[in-house]
């Protein structure tokens, strides 16, 4: 062991005011956009309405039976998360409900994210200065403020607010304030659990100078007791002095986030998948139930193996010579951190993806860059709307999207790697690695062709065992005949739109047309189609989604069939009547 003193960090370079300014205007514009896709969308798109903020509404509203997180409900959120909900859920409730009951929680909720996200890019900036010129740090804003992912999750979802607190962490680090690092990643700890991961970084980012140092040349360590102590013990008294209240309230809650996710099984990440599960992450618990005794979660993996595995390949990075007082170092390092975590973590949700992605836009801000987060993104969004809202049994897909996601983020960690240990990305390495990132883009398009194709199978089947016309379709299909017509009733789009993706290769589709332009009239329009009908098909069928009522237009068709046409068979089915004719 060896006792050496030195100085351990490097000065900010200034900022240029030009660069500033176009700062500047990418923050405005960058605020604005979120601010009105806060308010005029949706998450979920065209396919379902759905996001977390339903759910937060719905926990916040338990407050009012008398049911608050750490005192008398289970939780799975370190506490600063759910009061600040309930505060916002409060507040929301002295202004007079929408039609819409949600739009007043979601707003306020999502302004303050907002507040968060604003301060994330902000904190890119900063942080992007430090480690390379204002020209590339202002290529990391426009790169983090044209991604999609991290918009979308703001609409829906909190992961900007620990992110917050996570990357003001890591610009402390890199201003040489450890100590006020510790401290805010307390705080983000007890928000979300994934600010930890600063911490290794933390202990080997000594500010302090002419103090003595122990060496350990084996583990190319270098470790300063002192600071250690404090650095430790200030992100340890954050914790305490927040959670104190809430053991006091009750002690068995208070251990609730960690207690829950020992209990929860894999879900979404490669260990789910090995484990043979194929849903999204569910709580097995009532939050109200007291009583509830956990249990671990059933697996035959070896967790402890795996743990161990992942322990490995940390300290084996940790343990090489990096150059700790290089910001860029200090920023790949905690990249490569949560690259890893993300890998070994049990479970995984869409939302997740901002914590990387961040990553991306502050060391990869080019094509290899765009390359990783378009990929990874576009299998978030395949894997959230698609395969779990669309096609839920077709496990096929979600093995898709998390091999690519697993792959993405193993590439990525990589590539932290190689910005870590410049030696290890030889020119031979480069080489490789671009045709490997070609041959990966040749293999998704052609992949993704074939999923396509196979998932509009996938869909048509889902769609037919959940028609409300399933009936009508299985007779059409076995008793329809070469040339046959089927006729819709005049405006029953619905009927039409549900028919005809399975029938139209059997039958040719006409709809009856209830209007008439002036000089002309419905009867003779009517007749004029029944007439063109019967030139060109010998049989014909008719459904009328409404048996009750007639349509002018069905009233004139029913009198050109009484003349021309015999009926051969009228059933009930799927809430309507289908009728098949003979033409003379």
């Amino acid at each position: 062991m060896q006792l050496t003193s030195g100085k351990i960090w490097d000065e900010h370079q200034p900022i240029d005011i030009p660069s500033r300014h176009d700062f500047w205007l990418m923050l405005l514009l960058f605020t604005a956009f979120r601010a009105m896709a806060l308010f005029a969308f949706r998450p979920g798109g065209l396919v379902l309405d759905f996001s977390d903020f339903y759910w937060y509404r719905e926990f916040a509203q338990l407050t009012r039976q008398g049911y608050y997180p750490y005192a008398n409900l289970w939780t799975t959120y370190p506490p600063l998360f759910p009061y600040l909900m309930i505060g916002v859920w409060r507040i929301s409730t002295l202004l007079p409900p929408w039609e819409f009951p949600n739009l007043w929680f979601t707003l306020l909720l999502g302004g303050v994210f907002l507040l968060f996200e604003v301060g994330n890019l902000v904190l890119l900036y900063a942080i992007a200065t430090r480690i390379s010129d204002t020209h590339n740090a202002l290529r990391t804003v426009w790169f983090y403020g044209l991604l999609f992912v991290p918009v979308y999750t703001l609409t829906g979802w909190f992961e900007s607010y620990p992110i917050f607190f996570f990357l003001l962490g890591l610009y402390l680090l890199l201003r040489g304030r450890p100590l006020w690092s510790a401290v805010i990643c307390g705080f983000g700890f007890m928000i979300k659990l994934i600010p930890a991961v600063l911490l290794p970084v933390g202990l080997c980012a000594s500010r302090m100078e002419k103090r003595l140092l122990i060496t350990l040349p084996r583990l190319n360590l270098t470790l300063d007791p002192l600071h250690i102590f404090l650095y430790l013990g200030s992100f340890a008294l954050t914790v305490i002095l927040i959670g104190l209240p809430f053991y006091l309230l009750n002690p068995r809650l208070v251990w609730g986030p960690f207690v829950i996710s020992n209990t929860r099984a894999p879900w979404e990440t490669l260990w789910a998948l090995l484990e043979g599960k194929y849903d999204y992450g569910t709580i097995p618990l009532d939050m109200r139930d007291l009583s509830w005794q956990p249990t671990t979660a059933p697996g035959h993996l070896p967790w402890p193996l795996i743990t161990l595995a992942f322990a490995a390949v940390f300290l084996f990075v940790y343990t090489r010579s990096i150059e700790w007082h290089q910001p860029r170092s200090m920023v790949a390092f905690a990249g490569f951190a949560v690259c890893l975590f993300m890998l070994y973590s049990k479970g995984y949700s869409p939302q997740w993806l901002g914590w990387m992605l961040v990553f991306i836009a502050l060391l990869l801000p080019n094509l290899r860059g765009v390359f990783y987060a378009v990929v990874v993104s576009l299998a978030n969004l395949i894997e959230a709307n698609v395969f779990f809202i669309i096609v839920p049994d077709e496990h096929w897909l979600l093995v898709m999207t998390v091999g690519t996601r697993t792959l993405i983020f193993v590439m990525v960690g990589l590539e932290c790697l190689f910005i870590l240990f410049p030696s290890w990305f030889s020119a031979r390495i480069q080489h490789v690695w671009r045709h490997l990132l070609i041959g990966l883009g040749i293999v998704l398009l052609i992949s993704s062709a074939v999923a396509g194709m196979r998932f509009i199978r996938a869909y048509f089947d889902v769609r037919y065992q959940l028609s409300p016309y399933r009936a009508t379709i299985d007779v059409l299909r076995a008793e329809s005949q070469e040339n046959m017509a089927l006729i819709i009733g005049s405006y029953d789009h619905r009927t039409y739109d549900w028919l005809y993706p399975f029938l139209h290769d059997r039958l040719t589709f006409y709809m009856l047309d209830d209007y008439a332009p002036p000089g002309d009239s419905v009867v003779a329009r009517t007749q004029a189609l029944m007439e063109q009908i019967a030139q060109h098909h010998r049989e014909a069928w008719f459904f009328d989604s409404n048996p009750i009522d007639q349509s002018p237009s069905e009233q004139a068709m029913n009198e050109w069939l009484a003349a021309h046409a015999e009926l051969k068979d009228a059933r009930d089915i799927d809430g309507g009547r289908l009728h098949h004719f003979h033409f003379h």
